[in-house]
């Protein structure tokens, strides 16, 4: 280790695939922060971009500690961020995404949140916002009308020097605007379920039943030791989506606390999103369900079938736990899962769920079991929503 190495206390892992030029001006973002940068080094990872990344990135020279890594073969997100955590020097790692641009206090909030509590893991993503820095070739036309449309800026005329029939992405922002904060001008208002998380809940998740989810790798710090205790990510996770929140459950049950910070807001930088992202996350959703065959991970697919919501779900999660913690139903935990697995499978197929007791290997006689538990449930008047859960199963 050199000597100016020696004293960095944070490390943040940035994996990036042609994300040019947003990548850059979240580099950029992290210039102008207040931590002191001989403390701070950036891990950047391009995971075999065929973009300008390696071309702009490669050669970038900053302020603070810059280690650029170049994977010639595309290793995916959890790979590319243990690769990440492998290098860093700092104790708190805060993983942030290539597209997110963030205030000057950043580094030091999250720096600071861990002073007092080792096993605390900090999530910013949940008071992120949208904003709009580039123009790409995919970009939807109502989304530049929006642009054009919006006098209230301090950069009114760029979007009519853009040319719609440029094969190239066409910058909004420049080093300047990150620096001065201009880029808070194209804050663009999207509902986000994570907002309403803590609408509901608030920074500290009273009565979420699953804290975990808000180990989101947009924004999200935690001790190195810790990530390193928990076995970091797991690699088998190479497509889109939950490698994160399964990593975050495991974290979770070896007694994790989740926080999250409203003085932690990054601006999440809109880009076109691939068609697959659905069907590999429900591909990953599978894997991450055998992984961990626990009820509070496998009742997400009852919002992923759209058979109820996501805040119902919450509370059916509630009604559940409090049923096993009173005794009540024995048995009923083995239904449980047996329902939701077949809910589970389904997913694979078709949202749309039918005959979901049948799929889950319900005859006659279990069928009416069922519908005996539910009336015994309702005699204590307790479960509502897990009633009225099983009850839309049977109708299915």
């Amino acid at each position: 280790m050199l000597e100016s190495e020696r004293n960095i206390e944070v490390s943040i892992i940035i994996p990036s695939y042609n994300r040019y030029p947003l990548n850059l001006f979240t580099l950029y973002s992290l210039e102008n922060q207040t931590f002191e940068h001989s403390k701070m080094e950036v891990i950047f990872i391009d995971d075999a971009s065929t973009d300008q990344t390696q071309e702009e990135l490669g050669i970038y020279q900053p302020s603070y500690h810059y280690k650029y890594i170049r994977n010639e073969q595309n290793m995916g997100r959890a790979r590319v961020r243990n690769l990440g955590i492998q290098s860093a020097k700092g104790n708190i790692l805060i993983f942030l995404d290539a597209e997110m641009i963030c205030e000057p206090d950043f580094v030091i909030n999250h720096y600071q949140y861990h002073q007092n509590n080792q096993k605390a893991i900090i999530t910013g993503v949940m008071h992120s916002k949208n904003i709009i820095s580039c123009i790409f070739p995919e970009t939807k036309k109502s989304t530049l009308n929006m642009l054009a449309a919006n006098r209230n800026t301090k950069l009114p005329n760029r979007i009519e020097n853009y040319n719609p029939s440029s094969n190239t992405p066409y910058p909004l922002l420049s080093k300047l605007d990150i620096s001065n904060q201009n880029y808070k001008d194209w804050f663009i208002v999207r509902d986000s379920w994570y907002q309403h998380i803590v609408q509901n809940y608030g920074n500290e998740f009273d009565g979420f039943q699953f804290p975990w989810m808000a180990f989101l790798t947009g924004n999200v710090s935690i001790t190195k030791d810790f990530i390193v205790e928990a076995g970091m990510f797991d690699e088998d996770f190479i497509k889109y989506g939950y490698e994160d929140w399964e990593l975050g459950y495991r974290l979770y049950k070896l007694g994790a606390k989740y926080f999250a910070g409203d003085n932690l807001i990054t601006y999440h930088q809109e880009h076109p999103i691939g068609e697959s992202n659905w069907s590999e996350a429900i591909e990953n959703f599978q894997l991450f369900t055998s992984k961990h065959q626990d009820v509070e991970v496998m009742i997400l697919g009852i919002e992923l079938a759209k058979i109820t919501d996501f805040f119902t779900m919450n509370t059916i999660l509630y009604e559940y736990n409090q049923l096993i913690r009173n005794n009540e139903l024995k048995g009923f935990k083995e239904n449980m899962v047996d329902l939701l697995t077949a809910i589970n499978l389904l997913l694979q197929i078709d949202i749309r769920h039918i005959k979901i007791l049948e799929a889950a290997g319900y005859g006659k006689d279990k069928v009416n079991k069922l519908v005996k538990d539910i009336q015994s449930l309702k005699k204590s008047n307790k479960y509502i929503n897990l009633i009225e859960f099983l009850e839309k199963l049977i109708k299915s």
